[in-house]
């Protein structure tokens, strides 16, 4: 039987005029994609500090604008929701190729072949720089294009999720992958200003996101939230932001350290190698050890593993020159360039090296490292730093290979009568200085060699110096005063403040030996660790004792040039590593060595433990082994954790958003808290069977047949744009086949929508025999619905749901629960 719907009768009074039609296209679009770049932009702000100065700003500004713009103009044209990403990331090479590569493109926009290029070159002039330098690292070409993409993926991210699929709370993982940036690489973290701004951001698209699920029709747009919704809104998210920068303080451990305030959170990778001049400092500020690198060696006096040499001093950040032209393939055959042809003796020392943490594209080894056996890899060497890379610029993380090095012995005697070195003796890159050296630096060399004569009790002279009590060993001093890292600039700033970590020391030393004529450069790698109390076989059969080091024994030192004998190591940082023999000061008062540095003078470097008092009633207990430094898996296993949590939440949100929508349409029916006009109501001047047209608030038929077209959508039904709630309805209890009791329902619910969007207000309805069920009306459109009647619809809807599950497949199923197209199909206009 054929539904009727009553026509109010010719002399009942006309009601109210219906309300104007709503804009074609609400100004929310541009709204949302402004708090969105808004939000990116702010999250960015935290790269100061690891992006030197403000430069980097302007490009990737325009690349998150570029980005947001274009995907906001997809939407503003009706185009497909799954071709507004494709907009964005079109937008993003045509921003990167204008900034980049402008000379490579077609018309200076279009990427071409040379485009590529240009592009891998930028890629791999980034990998330099962040080999190379430490944060803040200059903000060059390769390094501001890779900051540049990495946001503009981010704000496609962002704005998909807040804007395109309206899950403004999502949104939030693309900000907090922009904040892990500086969270790891800063050692201060974030810092609370910029994390108040980040937080501001977020904030912003919350609301944003909030008014636009407000009624679109220009009646509701008179409507604003009262003020006290406002204030509570704005006091939430000012309890969350001072709650969020307070309760780390309160936190164990979350005083100092990098991420996110003091926990040394690593969520790379568990494997950790000295980069040449990568955060040393931070290495060092680790709570934990990490990187664990065993070696055993047959040497009497304290072995540093060395790894690179720094000698170009010139520039803001100082990095190692890798002389492509001059490298010689392969480990058999090394010898040094500046042979020690005039030491008493030299001695051949064999060190294996074992590691399965370390990556690193620099091998470990000794000075002077004359073979090595056992190491897999294209490596080459530099005959004039005796240094080892890998060909490919990467190194496993295990380790096992044994190292053939020559140790001079050396006396004080040996290098008191040397002159200085020819000027010919060694490349000029190892005594150049920039020629606007600041004068603190002059003026320490000056003092510090005045009456001084040659070039060994020059070399005393400045170790002594920097080793006086004037001047103090600090790991936290450097961040707080803003001289963290290298460079000319900072090593002004060391000596004026008196305070550093062994980077300072060992720079100082080098830069201030060339001041006074001696060449030197500055080597990387570790001090001498501690002893296993375990030995080892050598491939010859040697004797060798094993010794350990991590990331907390990173080191830096000088190597200064001596006319005949070669390079020498000296040890300037008080505190820290061991001072060779032929180093160490004659000292006339002992009262006068510092307390630190009794233990560190004549190649010692662990401090003597305290012996334990005899007791004649007990045996001495047997000798313990050293106490092992445990190496934390904290960071792996935090960061794997921090990853597929990460990973599960966005997989799983949009599961989450939509079981809320249908939580939120229950209880609205189960406490009958629904509005009277109809959530598909025609007048609104959208299609009455789409999803997008329908306003959230509306009667109880309303929102059930919204949850029974959006079960349909999320199964594979969606509504055409002219198809009316009828023949929707028709289509899909033929196309899924639903059982007759869910085909049924779907009817119910179908007459009962009609039923209360198309009578006219306070008109009465005629109820067919058949519509008295479940859903049955109350008699008139405008009256209040019963109990009964609320249940009986969300059991219609529940029915509906039932019957599409069960003709469904399995994956039909696992996509309509997991990844419901309800979500988004509003947009599809």
């Amino acid at each position: 039987m054929t539904d009727v719907l009553s026509r109010p009768a010719a002399n009942t009074p006309a009601g109210p005029p219906p309300p104007p039609r709503a804009t074609p296209r609400p100004p929310w679009d541009w709204t949302a994609a402004g708090a969105s770049t808004v939000a990116v932009l702010l999250c960015s702000l935290s790269l100061h500090g690891v992006l030197d100065g403000w430069s980097w700003l302007r490009p990737l500004t325009l690349t998150t604008a570029a980005v947001v713009a274009a995907m906001a103009a997809a939407r503003r044209f009706r185009f497909p929701t799954a071709l507004v990403p494709a907009a964005g990331l079109a937008a993003l090479a045509v921003a990167l190729t204008w900034l980049f590569a402008a000379p490579t493109a077609l018309l200076g926009l279009v990427p071409s072949g040379a485009t590529l290029e240009r592009g891998s070159q930028l890629l791999t002039e980034a990998q330099a720089t962040i080999m190379n330098q430490v944060p803040p690292v200059l903000a060059d070409p390769g390094i501001v294009f890779i900051a540049c993409l990495g946001t503009g993926l981010i704000a496609l991210l962002v704005d998909t999720l807040a804007t395109t699929l309206r899950m403004p709370a999502a949104s939030g993982l693309g900000l907090l992958s922009l904040l892990i940036v500086p969270a790891v690489l800063k050692p201060e973290s974030i810092g609370a200003f910029p994390f108040i701004l980040a937080g501001a951001g977020y904030l912003l698209i919350l609301a944003t996101g909030s008014w636009q699920e407000r009624p679109h029709s220009v009646a509701d747009t008179v409507r604003r939230p009262p003020r006290s919704q406002v204030g509570a809104a704005a006091g939430i998210g000012a309890a969350a932001l001072v709650l969020a920068l307070s309760l780390p303080a309160a936190l164990p451990g979350f005083t100092q350290g990098t991420f996110p305030q003091g926990s040394r959170l690593n969520i790379w990778t568990g494997q950790s190698g000295l980069n040449p001049v990568v955060a040393l400092g931070n290495d060092l500020r680790q709570p934990s050890a990490s990187g664990r690198i065993r070696y055993a060696t047959d040497s009497p006096q304290s072995l540093y593993l060395r790894s690179t040499t720094l000698e170009d001093f010139s520039g803001r950040r100082w990095s190692p020159d890798l002389r492509e032209d001059s490298r010689r393939a392969g480990l058999q055959g090394m010898s040094v360039s500046e042979s020690n042809q005039q030491a008493p003796s030299v001695q051949p020392v064999t060190t294996r090296v074992m590691s399965e943490t370390y990556a690193s594209p620099w091998l470990l080894a000794p000075y002077a490292p004359v073979r090595v056996s056992g190491a897999l890899g294209p490596y080459s060497w530099d005959p004039k730093t005796m240094t080892i890379i890998s060909g490919d610029d990467t190194a496993a993380g295990e380790l096992d290979y044994e190292v053939q090095s020559l140790a001079p012995n050396l006396t004080q005697a040996d290098l008191q009568n040397l002159g200085p070195a020819p000027k010919d003796a060694v490349d000029p890159i190892f005594t150049s200085l920039p020629e606007d050296l600041p004068a603190s630096i002059r003026d320490a060399a000056r003092t510090a060699t005045e009456g001084a004569n040659g070039p060994y009790e020059q070399a005393m002279a400045i170790q002594a110096y920097l080793r006086s009590p004037q001047f103090a060993y600090s790991l936290d001093a450097p961040v707080e005063g803003g001289y963290d890292g290298n460079g000319i600039e900072v090593l002004d700033l060391f000596l004026q403040e008196k305070s550093g970590y062994c980077i300072h020391f060992a720079a100082a030393m080098a830069v201030m030996a060339r001041e006074s004529g001696i060449p030197s450069r500055m080597a990387l790698g570790f001090a001498p660790g501690r002893s296993t109390g375990n030995s080892l076989t050598g491939d010859n059969g040697q004797d060798l004792r094993e010794f350990e080091v991590d990331s907390r024994d990173a080191h830096a030192w000088p190597e200064l040039y001596f006319d005949g004998l070669g390079w020498i190591r000296f040890e300037p940082t008080p505190s820290r590593g061991s001072v060779p023999a032929y180093a160490v000061a004659p000292r006339s008062d002992l009262s006068q060595i510092r307390d630190d540095e009794r233990d560190l003078e004549a190649g010692n470097p662990t401090p003597p433990q305290p012996a334990p008092s005899a007791s004649p009633s007990a045996p001495a207990p047997p000798a313990a082994a050293p106490a092992q430094p445990a190496e934390t898996q904290a960071g792996r296993y935090a960061g794997v954790g921090l990853g597929v949590a990460a990973a599960a939440a966005a997989l799983l949100s949009p599961w989450a958003l939509r079981r809320r929508r249908r939580s939120i349409r229950r209880n609205l029916l189960g406490s009958g808290r629904t509005g009277s006009a109809g959530a598909g109501d025609p007048r609104s001047g959208a299609p009455s069977g789409s999803t997008s047209s329908r306003h959230r608030q509306g009667g109880p038929a309303a929102l059930a047949w919204d949850e029974a077209s959006d079960t349909g959508v999320d199964y594979g039904y969606v509504p055409q744009k002219a198809e009316s709630p009828r023949a929707y309805a028709l289509r899909l209890a033929h196309d899924a086949r639903l059982p007759e009791n869910s085909a049924a329902a779907l009817e119910r619910l179908r007459s009962a929508y009609e039923r209360e969007v198309y009578a006219a207000p306070g008109a009465g309805t005629q109820e067919p025999a058949g519509d008295t069920g479940l859903a049955g009306g109350s008699g008139r459109a405008g009256s209040r619905p019963t109990p009964d009647r609320l249940t009986g619809l969300w059991s219609d809807a529940t029915a509906v749901q039932e019957g599409l599950e069960a003709s469904a497949t399995w994956a039909t199923r696992l996509r309509a629960r997991f990844f419901p197209a309800s979500l988004a199909s509003r947009f599809r206009h």
